[in-house]
């Protein structure tokens, strides 16, 4: 029995020696490993409060390089496996800072808060040590003076010393932290103020580092957009992102990496779609329903983005045209990009392309050359995509739709854009003016205030039951959006408590000359937990549903439940049903910028602990104040009830919000409420009615 064994395992050994003689006559041969991934981990809050950078450190400490069939073979045989044929076919560099606290400890990593540091993590074989090499798991091969992780040079210089490093066929880079879409860009570095990387620097950092990367794979929110595309195009040939919001786990990196160690001859395509399908498969698994159904992962092909760049140019000079000769035709235009599915919290404006492109109404106002070109260039740019339940019908890449941003958020946004004919009519259609630079390229686009036949006019109006509300008349086809926000006076204070906004009901009148009254359906009874209004702050709105944020103090932070409502829309007010769902607890913006923090808790990780709902004093009635009344205390519990209750006896105001097509906002005068808990009255009589028509640019904040 013995004999058979000692022959077998004498010739595996001879098979083995002859293995390790052809890999050491291929290195001296100038062998290259197949891939270096260099992984750029700008920790942030998601590091010092969460530990999520963390968490995706250990993932990549548990992947494995895989047997050989002769190594396994000599495990079964108890003898003792050589160098697996596999090792050092990939590389694993990592770059660690911006965080005030990393947590990283047990992985053997010592990670400083005073410097940079460069690591290589090792990759042993499945079952044992790699016996050859002094170290196993993390290294710390260098340690730099501190730098902001945002600062462009800091990102060059880390891409040079990896290719320096570990030269090699396929370079891969992982830019992993915090992103704001288009608006600005990404990374939050927490010991340089905040600083942010704008996309204009992340072009100039990848160009100046002279390495053409195979994959750039972001992990961070909402980059999966044609900005971001056009910034990395030049330096690399395959881009992975999301379109939305990307949970604090990240990606499923020990999954795709291990997929990259089993199988090292993959491109960079092939790369991108286990990203995507990996990380899928994580969210489906995690408890986190929010992130399931807001999943998208998109694999873009960076050599085709020029086309799409100059299919997007072409759309919007259609607009422009449409504006100097056939105003009402531009309206068309404009009702669709406002309707589009949006990502984020809606504050960053990054709307899916394709959802505006296959839209079905553009076929009877747009040019069918250009609109067909457009789905040919999509098509061709988003190789691959996976999609949650409720993100089913986006397409892989997004764009921004800055309409209402501020001059300075519009100036950083023109450095990130691509796109002058775009920035043309952005120019046009907003307060913005672009710089000169934009019209060395296109003609300018008319000023919208000059043309009558956009003009929006109201009339104030009351409803049947005497509730005031607005008309449009026939400028209603210059009307995106209706609604209005409620206020609550304290007694004890005075002072004007916040209970946020939501959509109007369209009343239908009998005067032929109003097209129907936009009005509060049901102003008093309004949403609360346990009984206890809440401060409910409109975030994203499609035809059947509303995301928002409810503000609670808990564990002394200033926190937000986040909020769906699910509605069927009877005609009749007194029959619309309105269901909420609270997804969990999420710690809003980070601290020094307005960038979407990635960590959306659930309840449960809070059981028995107290909150307390807050309410904004803002006299301006926008929700942004910095001062809070503070409701009872409650308890937490794993999982919360939102339902619609008559609101407390007292005094309420009431005012109107309208957003014309461009996106340009009007307030309307206050209205005093007087409620004693079942009928309202309203102070002011018949003031609010005027038979005079109110030009809405008037009013615009």
């Amino acid at each position: 029995m013995k004999r058979p064994t000692l022959i077998i395992s004498i010739l595996l050994l001879l098979l083995s020696l002859a293995c390790a003689g052809a890999l050491a006559e291929d290195t001296a041969d100038g062998h290259m490993d197949e891939w270096t991934v260099m992984f750029y981990f700008c920790g942030s809050d998601l590091e010092s409060k969460h530990a999520y950078a963390t968490g995706n450190l250990q993932e990549i400490s548990e992947i494995r390089y895989p047997d050989s069939y002769l190594d396994a073979m000599m495990r079964y045989y108890g003898l003792e496996p050589h160098e697996t044929t596999e090792m050092g076919k990939v590389n694993i560099l990592i770059e660690t800072g911006g965080s005030s606290q990393w947590h990283a400890q047990e992985l053997g990593m010592d990670i400083s808060t005073e410097a940079l540091q460069r690591w290589r993590y090792n990759v042993v074989p499945w079952g044992g040590q790699d016996t050859d090499g002094p170290y196993d798991g993390y290294e710390l091969l260098e340690t730099l003076p501190l730098q902001s992780m945002a600062d462009p040079e800091t990102l060059t210089d880390f891409i040079r010393w990896g290719r320096e490093t570990c030269p090699a066929k396929k370079y891969a880079l992982v830019l992993w932290g915090h992103g704001d879409g288009a608006r600005s860009g990404l990374f939050i570095d927490e010991l340089f103020d905040g600083d942010i990387m704008c996309l204009y620097e992340l072009k100039q950092a990848l160009a100046d580092a002279q390495t053409h990367l195979e994959a750039v794979i972001i992990d961070a929110c909402l980059m999966a957009n044609i900005e971001t595309a056009w910034a990395v195009k030049d330096s690399a040939s395959w881009m992975v992102a999301s379109e939305e919001v990307v949970p604090g786990n990240g990606t499923a990196i020990d999954q795709w990496m291990q997929q990259l160690l089993d199988n090292p001859w993959g491109d960079g395509k092939w790369l991108g779609r286990c990203v995507c399908d990996t990380t899928a498969m994580k969210y489906a698994n995690l408890p986190s329903e929010e992130a399931k159904n807001t999943l998208t992962w998109s694999v873009i092909d960076l050599s085709k983005v020029d086309a799409l760049v100059e299919g997007v140019g072409e759309y919007f000079i259609q607009i422009s045209d449409a504006l100097k000769s056939y105003p009402l035709v531009a309206n068309l235009y404009m009702s669709l990009p406002v309707r589009l599915p949006e990502f984020g919290d809606g504050s960053q404006n990054m709307k899916d392309f394709g959802s505006l492109i296959y839209n079905s109404e553009l076929v009877f106002y747009s040019d069918t050359a250009v609109r067909g070109a457009l789905i040919q260039a999509l098509t061709d740019a988003v190789d691959y995509c996976v999609r949650g339940s409720g993100r089913s019908d986006t397409r892989g890449l997004s764009f921004c739709y800055p309409l209402d941003f501020d001059d300075e958020q519009m100036d950083i946004y023109a450095k990130n854009c691509p796109m002058p004919r775009y920035l043309a009519f952005i120019d046009g259609v907003s307060s913005w003016t672009a710089p000169d630079w934009v019209y060395e390229y296109v003609e300018r686009t008319p000023e919208i205030d000059s043309i009558d036949e956009l003009r929006l006019l109201v009339k104030k109006k009351r409803g049947a039951d005497g509730m005031p509300g607005v008309v449009f008349g026939d400028s209603v086809r210059n009307m995106l959006q209706t609604w209005y926000r409620l206020y609550r006076l304290d007694d004890e204070t005075g002072e004007l408590l916040w209970l946020g906004s939501t959509d109007c009901f369209a009343e239908a009148l009998e005067d032929e000359d109003f097209s129907a009254l936009y009005r509060a359906a049901d102003p008093m009874h309004w949403p609360a937990i346990n009984g206890n209004p809440i401060c409910m702050q409109l975030i994203q709105t499609d035809y059947y549903s509303k995301l928002y944020n409810v503000p609670v103090m808990i564990n002394g932070r200033t926190c937000i439940l986040r909020c769906g409502r699910f509605a069927n829309y009877a005609e009749d007010p007194a029959e619309r049903i309105n269901e909420y769902e609270i997804y969990g607890l999420w710690e809003g913006y980070d601290a020094y910028s307005t960038l979407y923090n990635r960590s959306v808790t659930p309840l449960a990780m809070f059981v028995g602990q107290e909150y307390q709902l807050m309410y904004p004093i803002d006299d301006a009635g926008a929700g942004k104040g910095t001062y809070y009344k503070y409701g009872e205390p409650q308890t937490m519990y794993r999982s919360l009830m939102v339902e619609e209750v008559p609101l407390p006896a007292g005094t309420y105001y009431l005012e109107y919000e309208v957003t014309d097509m461009y996106m340009r906002k009007s307030v309307l005068d206050r209205i005093e409420i007087q409620w004693d808990g079942e009928t309202m009255t309203f102070p002011q009589g018949d003031a609010w009615e005027n038979d005079e028509w109110i030009n809405m640019a008037d009013l615009r904040k």
